[in-house]
């Protein structure tokens, strides 16, 4: 199975962790994903095609949403 990583960027371009010591929480599509030690955000092939909405939570308070207009790679 093929990955992609995404990073999430703030309004100034700057990578927001989402490592487990950095996040409250990660929703995708609103259900909760487990953080792990990862800053970045790697998304499988067996997703299926479509828009996915993400939520983050940092432990400093700020919330940030994206959007992903996925297409698997295969």
């Amino acid at each position: 199975m093929n990955h992609t990583e995404f990073e999430l960027l703030d309004g100034a371009g700057v990578r927001v962790s989402l490592a487990s010591g950095a996040v409250t929480y990660i929703k995708k599509n609103g259900v909760d994903l487990i953080p792990d030690d990862q800053e970045t955000l790697w998304f499988g092939d067996s997703n299926v095609a479509g828009k996915y909405d993400f939520e983050v939570k940092t432990i400093a308070g700020k919330v940030y949403t994206a959007v992903l207009d996925w297409v698997p790679t295969v």
